[in-house]
């Protein structure tokens, strides 16, 4: 068989970064001469695995007496390796420990426990320990503590750890040779345990056991199929007293090869040097680090001497890494707590240096094509020069004063502006903080209008299933409560009466079957209800589904019949987004109440309104207390007010419904072959919206970074992965982003993304 070239070796990397290699593949680097696969290795090292380098500092929180027999371990009962013997530790001790870790620049803290498993006691002891240690300093907590079942995981992971760290140890086909008590099959179910329970994996093994290179490959593949992140290489340090006392050290040589093999089989994950390392040479350790190595455990071990951080870092950064703690990212990770996001566990965020036209820039100078524009606000491109003009100037004179018996040009400016492109009718403007403040404003201003109206019974709210209105209490109440984003809340918030979502397709033929449902729940609870709050034609966040204009025409007239008020969403939908103005112009109705935001700055400002009639304006006005009762401080802010007017300026100036069809044209041709597809439930496109529908959810964390690397920024919302780019966005960039959609897709579908990284 010809020699691995080091081509070959990345070869291998790289389809292994996208599917498990099989055993044989994975065998055959074994072929490969140490200085090319070593070359290889550092060269997977510095394309794909994380640069930054970081540490995790262990306490032997609980040592000796150990049930177990496992051949390599001083822990166990079995054995006479004379150590110190102690129970859980106490708080101030565990506290103390990780105080000294941070100072020394860990990021990760790990409470590493001897025996086969914590008791039901000792797992209640140990989330104390979890919550001082958490309250004391902010490092990301793992847990040791042996083969742990899904319900002690999540109860400490309620405590506050993120991370179970649990050894595979050896391959499978030689596990039992070096332990009898329990199976590779109890690991790897205690690791299944523990992802079920939402934390991540931590797990490696020991090389230089008397195991074979072979060997080492297997373990190192069978972490790939596992899909851990994070994994230990520990080399043994014979410990008098255990079986393995007099096993042979392992050769430097053989130590670099076994790194390499675990880099190329599994090339984004961290390396992390654990024990035995103190006895190799600073050149052997660079070497590795060179090879693979990108984190490590710092300080000693359980029951041996480890290294001290500041000697790993010199090497770390001759090797070419930054460290966790270094930058600005580390205190965004540690601090500061991102939307539907773990606090705790947080997901990794790229640095945002600037923005242009449908472009974020990173901190590193990479561009990324902005396929969402940036939560759907920034529709006519990132830091246009005319809606940041208007701000500068409006800061120079007046960047803030409150709305309550004062106003100011801007604000006047923006309600008219706003009245020559509103649906007519619509002659009151609220303004307000946000898209979620907006829809909390339409919920209070329709239960004064029923109030002054003399029908203080109507008090309920219809809404459609799958529909998504915001964040804020009520809002949250007219989100489905089932399939939504909300669902911890439901049972908690009034009682709704949600419509099932149309089935009529907005490109398809409307089924009379929707206006007949539609009219039943108008019958059963039309008297009390106070309005009907539904997102006309999409149902953005919830499931980005477009339905048929002329349920928003059976909608307007039962809404009138029954005298209920219809409240239009079109926060999401507004500005051209759908391929009119506004959605409901489809339609060619005109709503009661109209809440907007979004890219009613050009996604420059925060800002949202809320339009009414005049007939709901009067009845509030007109019955005590004779005032609409709401007053956001930041309400008609002139900074956001003059972003607006300079937004709307930039609507008027362009034929932008022409840039969506364009944008919707590009959209199907590209979405359209994955229709029908085994895992696709539907593809769908409308204006400058399309949205492939999948029958299982995506991780969000796990493909981001695949998009990324493919130069875009794409985040999937569960089963749905979609695009909504910024109307600006050039016929090239459509390609890029588009080509990147699909090849993400693609992988997804073929269950390639199914992992931890």
């Amino acid at each position: 068989m010809p020699e691995l070239s080091v081509q070959d070796l990345m070869d291998f990397a790289v389809r292994a970064l996208e599917q498990v290699p099989d055993e044989q593949d994975a065998q055959a680097l074994r072929q490969a001469q140490t200085p090319v696969l070593l070359e290889a290795s550092e060269a997977i090292t510095e394309q794909f695995a994380d640069r930054r380098f970081n540490f995790c500092a262990i306490v032997n929180a609980k040592s000796g007496r150990c049930t177990e027999n496992c051949a390599w371990c001083a822990q166990s009962r079995h054995f006479d390796a004379r150590i110190e013997e102690h129970p859980l530790i106490d708080e101030s001790l565990a506290v103390a420990a990780a105080t000294k870790a941070k100072e020394r620049g860990c990021s990760r803290f790990s409470l590493v426990t001897a025996g086969r498993k914590l008791s039901a006691r000792e797992v209640r002891e140990t989330a104390n320990l979890v919550r001082a240690i958490r309250r004391e300093t902010n490092l990301e907590v793992c847990i040791s503590a042996g083969l742990l079942n899904e319900k002690e995981f999540r109860l400490l992971a309620a405590a506050g750890v993120v991370r179970c760290h649990c050894n595979l140890e050896a391959a499978e086909n030689v596990f039992a040779r070096f332990c009898s008590t329990h199976s590779f099959a109890d690991k790897v179910k205690t690791l299944e345990a523990a992802r079920r329970a939402g934390l991540q994996l931590c797990s490696g093994g020991i090389i230089g056991l008397g195991e074979s290179e072979a060997d080492r490959v297997s373990l190192a593949l069978a972490l790939r199929r596992l899909g851990v992140p994070s994994i230990p290489i520990n080399i043994l340090t014979p410990i008098a007293g255990t079986p393995l006392a007099q096993q042979a050290i392992l050769e430097d040589d053989a130590i670099l090869r076994s790194i390499a093999f675990f880099r190329l089989i599994n090339p984004r994950a961290q390396l992390r040097f654990a024990g035995g390392r103190a006895r190799l040479s600073p050149t052997v350790q660079l070497a590795a680090m060179k090879a693979g190595i990108n984190s490590a455990i710092a300080g000693d071990m359980l029951t041996t001497a480890g290294t001290a951080p500041d000697s790993d870092k010199v090497l770390a950064k001759k090797a070419g890494y930054s460290f966790e703690d270094d930058d600005a990212i580390a205190f965004d990770r540690a601090h500061l707590w991102h939307p539907y996001a773990s606090a705790s566990n947080p997901p990794s965020v790229e640095m945002v240096k600037s923005a242009h036209d449908a472009r974020i820039v990173l901190a590193d100078g990479r561009e990324l094509i902005d396929g969402i524009s940036s939560w759907w606000c920034a529709s006519f491109g990132h830091r246009h020069p005319d809606i940041v003009r208007a701000v500068i100037e409006q800061a120079r004179q007046l960047p803030h004063v409150m709305f309550a018996g004062l106003t100011h040009e801007k604000a006047i400016e923006l309600g008219a502006k706003l009245l020559q492109i509103v649906p007519r009718g619509l002659q009151k403007i609220f303004f307000a903080d946000s898209g979620s403040v907006a829809v909390e404003a339409a919920m209070k201003m329709a239960l004064q209008y029923q109030s002054a109206c003399s029908q203080p019974q109507r008090t309920g709210f219809m809404s459609l299933a799958d529909g998504y209105h915001g964040d804020t209490w009520n809002a949250m109440s007219v989100c489905d409560p089932k399939s939504g984003m909300h669902a911890i809340f439901s049972g908690l918030m009034q009682k709704r009466f949600f419509v099932p979502s149309p089935i009529s397709r907005f490109d398809g033929e409307f089924d009379e079957r929707d206006a007949a449902l539609l009219e039943s729940y108008f019958e059963k609870h039309g008297s009390e209800t106070a309005a009907f709050i539904l997102e006309p034609i999409v149902q953005a966040a919830g499931a980005m589904r477009f339905y048929h204009p002329q349920y928003l025409q059976h909608a307007r007239r039962l809404c009138s019949e029954y005298g209920v008020l219809l409240v239009l969403d079109e926060i999401a939908t507004g500005f051209g987004r759908t391929g009119r103005t506004f959605a409901c112009d489809w339609a060619q109705i005109t709503p009661d109440v109209m809440t907007i935001g979004k890219a009613l700055t050009g996604g420059v400002m925060t800002l949202s309104a809320v339009l009414a009639t005049n007939a709901v304006a009067d009845a509030v006005s007109g019955t005590p207390p004779a005032a609409f009762m709401h007053g956001p401080t930041f309400m008609a802010n002139p900074l956001a007010c003059a972003a607006a007017c300079a937004a709307l300026d930039v609507y008027a100036s362009r034929d932008w419904l022409s840039e969506v069809r364009r944008i919707q044209a590009k959209l199907k041709t590209s979405l359209s072959p994955f229709a029908g597809r085994s895992g696709v439930h539907d593809v769908r496109v409308c204006g400058a919206i399309g949205v492939v529908e999948t029958d299982r959810p995506m991780n969000a964390a796990r493909v981001q970074p695949e998009f990324v690397k493919r130069g875009v920024w794409i985040r999937p919302i569960g089963r749905l992965l979609y695009l909504m780019p910024p109307f600006v966005i050039t016929d090239e960039e459509l390609e890029i982003l588009t080509r990147a959609f699909g090849e993400v897709l693609e992988a997804f579908l073929a269950g390639l993304y199914d992992d931890d990284f």
